[in-house]
């Protein structure tokens, strides 16, 4: 390779990495989400002891701070929370509600409008399992997938999958979630 060549690309290549790690640091983000939460004596069972599952529908906001730039890759924090109601046929109806928050990375891909993350959050989550009045809270920990697609400068729209488990008295309901909404970033 010549030499000129070789300083065009490596020029190219750090203004690419440049422009990954110009982005905003800190940001807002509202998602529409469905949660299916399943396990023993979770929703309208007839015998107590049975698996089962409830799907409530409501929506998840937090916000995120990324820390540390390493090139395209973006380690930080997260915390959010979650508020998730629906009816079904028992007088209580389907209730989960709960604050987590943890580590995240993501990765700013140059010149594709994609970010692409994951991250781990733990933290306390309530749940009626779709059978009680009040809700009972236990230590949650959730794994979430997502990716941001940018629209406009600063503004994405967001899509993502997370799963985990609520740690309650003597059960272990699995909690999965589905989402979509947007992201401001500041």
């Amino acid at each position: 390779m010549k030499r000129s060549s070789m300083l065009s690309t490596l020029t190219l290549l750090i203004l690419l990495l440049a422009a990954g790690s110009s982005r905003a640091q800190l940001a807002i983000y509202g998602m529409g989400t469905g949660g299916h939460e399943s396990g023993p004596n979770v929703g309208n069972l007839s015998s107590p002891g049975t698996n089962g599952s409830f799907i409530a529908w409501g929506g998840t906001g937090g916000l995120y701070y990324d820390f540390v730039h390493l090139g395209p890759l973006h380690l930080g924090g997260d915390g959010r929370f979650i508020l998730e109601h629906s009816g079904n046929n028992t007088p209580y109806g389907n209730k989960i509600e709960g604050g987590l928050g943890g580590l995240r990375a993501d990765a700013h891909i140059p010149l594709i409008p994609l970010i692409p993350y994951a991250q781990a959050d733990v933290g306390g989550v309530g749940t009626n399992n779709g059978t009680e009045p009040l809700l009972t809270t236990g230590f949650a920990y959730q794994v979430q997938f997502g990716c941001d697609i940018t629209i406009l400068p600063h503004f994405d729209f967001r899509g993502e999958y997370g799963v985990g488990n609520i740690f309650l008295d003597s059960s272990h309901p699995v909690l999965q979630q589905f989402g979509g909404g947007f992201v401001l970033r500041l």
